[in-house]
């Protein structure tokens, strides 16, 4: 029956029409969270640039705006130290600016401008930021409604060409308002996930388009068009394993079609061709770097020993701690998809069963598919990818349930000659002309099995008009009603919270000018995009180099007790970085005496700048901190916030705890070593109960309220971060403090 319904006629002008409402539907709501913005501008904006809602979109706009001021390239604010070499280690001690070297002399000149060796999504905001007066946050704002949402046309036009154009609109808006993607590409989201999954359901309709071309030229143009998609989803992604990916899909669809050799042989060619070599070249690289990634991730990177002498240290691995790479359960990939679990198992179940009845026209979006099935294994990033799938499945059901009652009614008989006579000519096309040549592209001895869609529409043009209309429109109407009922189950009234509060943010430019326009800052890597794009200051690490030693150093520094390792690692890292690390890596004591013994002095200021946000990500500054380099694992540690709703000079009540503030227990049961009152970065009072052991109840204090209680132990009481941020202690003789913008921000200075 279902080979019956597949054969229905869909009138392409109304397809079209329901298509690109579907695509209005999902841009529209986007740009309903931007008016929400504007409603509070204080939460939401810092002058008139909005806050962007992922850590990473400030990378792509400061390469935009480098880009229009031609000054690409020209200054390295990533990763400092810049690409040490032992012949810069013997000059560091001398400011490039006062000498005379060739490198210094060249750098002066501008570099040419280079489309290609910027990120596509930074050229394209580059090239529209004129139209919103060069302010660069909103440019690529106003994108991502519209740049989130195109895929929905590859997805609606590829389930149309197989007979199925109910799926394909599912599949578009449930996936798009399916909380694994709409979080990821909601306003204020500019990175590359907002056409991530355009770029694969484009690669795959332009794959299956060149299995359903009728002559050689047009599955050429196909393939072409194949590559070139993945050309550009390189620019875009710069994840060239998906070349290697769909040119096997390509060719093995081409083959199990028993397409001649020869076409598959000059589509393949055409393909890697408007791939571009270099990218195909590099994919093996790019999927061993994947799978290490996100498939066989361990706690720690490996490293090899030195002549098989001793075991150099091994180093934590930081994508353990990044949230995006946790895996979550079964049931919570389907709940971020559609909260209610029996849908999303409808619609899996269904999809598998059409999967098997027509997995010839589905093979082409096997990559896709495999990546969303990685959400059950690896990162949850993936749940975008499997969204799309379920709205599939579900649209098949509903399109099964529709247009069985149609089936079942009278309906009027086709003219049996012109339906014969298509037919006939379709099994007749065993090969077709091909150019001048006329080739056939299909080797001898196999058929189309298929009939193609417009073959099939044209022989049911004699069918009851009036009746397919009705057909057609309450099956959209059908389908609107059903996302209607169900949208409550998505994340469709969702709007997102800036990444960053704008209070925070603005101490950034007042960083900015406390300091030297040379100085670097040690921070947590989190925020190294924005501090970069802000203050046009240098960061020792950020959301693209946070994975080598140096974050392991830099953690280790912040929730060490001791302020003379925090200096001697600093030091370390500022004038040794990474080269120096792998250099001395024998063993763990060698690494460790080398790092607490620098011997040169950092030719820059450096400064140390405390933010609000690692008091919530102290838990994973912990895990990395405090790996053992020898044997492996970690101790991580936390701050622990208590809800409490009444304080008294004798005890405080908690939700989960009483604290007897006389005798120095929680619960009756933990003993309390000190209690301490904060304000402004600094001890307004604090009290000790006597105990030897226990934990401490630090009380934040603005104004008269109190705003924040955390529970902490010993370890993280006396760690560099919560000595010198929250409760402004510090070695005069290490360290000189800046900036105080406390609770959001602190700034000091090394003395060196």
């Amino acid at each position: 029956m279902w080979k019956i319904f597949s054969d229905w006629k869909f009138s392409p002008w109304l397809f079209a029409i329901v298509l690109l409402a579907c695509f209005a539907v999902s841009a529209g709501i986007r740009f309903e969270q931007f008016e929400v913005w504007g409603k509070t501008p204080v939460v939401y904006f810092v002058g008139e640039r909005p806050m962007m809602t992922t850590l990473d979109a400030p990378i792509w706009l400061r390469i935009a705006r480098e880009y229009n001021e031609e000054t690409y390239g020209e200054k390295q604010l990533r990763n400092y130290p810049h690409k040490l070499s032992p012949k810069t280690l013997a000059e560091s001690q001398i400011p490039q600016k006062f000498t005379d070297s060739p490198t210094s002399l060249l750098s002066k000149e501008k570099p040419e401008k280079k489309y290609h060796e910027i990120p596509l999504l930074s050229y394209i905001i580059a090239h529209l930021a004129p139209f919103f007066n060069q302010n660069y946050y909103l440019t690529g704002t106003m994108l991502i409604p519209v740049l989130a949402s195109l895929f929905i046309l590859p997805l609606g036009i590829y389930f149309f060409l197989i007979g199925i154009p109910i799926s394909g609109f599912l599949g578009g808006l449930i996936g798009t308002f399916s909380s694994g993607y709409y979080m990821r590409s909601s306003i204020g989201r500019i990175d590359t996930d907002m056409l991530n999954l355009f770029f694969p359901f484009l690669v795959s309709l332009m794959i299956l388009l060149a299995l359903r071309s009728k002559t050689e030229r047009f599955a050429l143009f196909y393939s072409a068009c194949a590559g070139l998609s993945i050309f550009l989803f390189d620019w875009w992604y710069g994840k060239p394993g998906f070349s290697l990916v769909y040119f096997s899909v390509l060719v093995f669809c081409l083959f199990i079609q028993k397409i001649r050799f020869t076409t598959i042989l000059k589509c393949s060619l055409i393909f890697l061709l408007f791939t571009h070599p270099k990218t195909f070249l590099s994919a093996t690289g790019n999927i061993d770097y994947f799978l290490k990634g996100y498939i066989l991730t361990e706690e720690d990177t490996s490293t090899s020993s030195i002549d098989g002498a001793t075991t150099p240290a091994s180093f934590p691995n930081t994508m353990t701690t990044i949230s995006e790479a946790d895996r979550v359960s079964f049931e919570e990939v389907f709940q971020r998809i559609l909260s209610k679990k029996y849908f999303v198992w409808a619609g899996f179940l269904a999809f598998c069963v059409l999967t098997f009845l027509r997995w010839r026209v589905l093979l082409p979006l096997v990559p896709v598919l495999f990546l969303g099935l990685l959400s059950f294994h690896s990162s949850n990033r993936f749940i975008m990818y499997l969204g799309p799938f379920i709205g599939v499945g579900l649209g098949w059901l509903l399109s099964l349930g529709i247009e069985s009652l149609f089936f079942i009614l009278p309906q009027k008989s086709v003219d049996g000659k012109e339906k014969n006579k298509l037919f006939a000519k379709n099994k007749e096309a065993k090969s077709f002309k091909v150019s001048k040549s006329h080739k056939p592209l299909v080797s001898e001895g196999s058929e189309i099995k298929e009939l193609s869609v417009f073959d099939s529409l044209k022989c049911l043009r004699s069918q009851g008009g009036m009746t397919n209309l009705v057909r057609q429109i309450t099956l959209y109407l059908s389908m609107g009603a059903f996302f209607w009922l169900v949208s409550s189950q998505t994340a469709i009234s969702f709007v997102p919270a800036p990444s960053i509060h704008t209070g925070l943010y603005k101490t950034f430019f007042e960083v900015k000018k406390v300091v030297p326009e040379d100085s670097v800052l040690l921070t947590w890597w989190d925020y190294g995009y924005a501090i970069n794009d802000a203050t046009g200051l240098s960061t020792f690490h950020d959301g693209g180099s946070q994975m080598s030693p140096k974050t392991y150093f830099i953690a280790r520094s912040l929730i060490s007790t001791d302020q003379d390792e925090l200096h001697d690692i600093t030091q370390y890292l500022a004038t040794e970085s990474n080269l120096g690390i792998a250099k001395n890596n024998t063993s763990p004591e060698a690494l460790l005496e080398a790092v607490r013994n620098p011997t040169q002095k950092p030719w820059k200021p450096i400064y140390l700048f405390f933010t609000a946000d690692m008091t919530g990500k102290y838990g994973a500054i912990s895990k990395l901190g405090s790996w053992d380099i020898e044997k492996g694992g970690s101790k991580p540690r936390f701050y622990q916030n208590l809800a409490c709703n009444k304080f008294t000079n004798q005890e405080m009540s908690c939700r989960g705890a009483k604290i007897d503030l006389k005798a120095g227990f929680i619960n009756s049961q933990l003993a309390l070593r000190r209690l301490i009152f904060i304000r402004n970065g600094q001890v307004m009072q604090e009290k000790k109960f006597g105990h030897a052991q226990g934990f401490t109840l630090q009380l934040i204090v603005a104004g008269k309220n109190i705003v924040e209680v955390q529970l902490i132990d010993e370890a993280v009481f006396l760690s560099n971060y919560n000595q010198m941020y929250l409760l402004g202690r510090y070695r005069t003789d290490l360290f000189e403090e800046s900036y105080n913008a406390f609770p959001f921000a602190r700034l000091f200075k090394f003395k060196f």
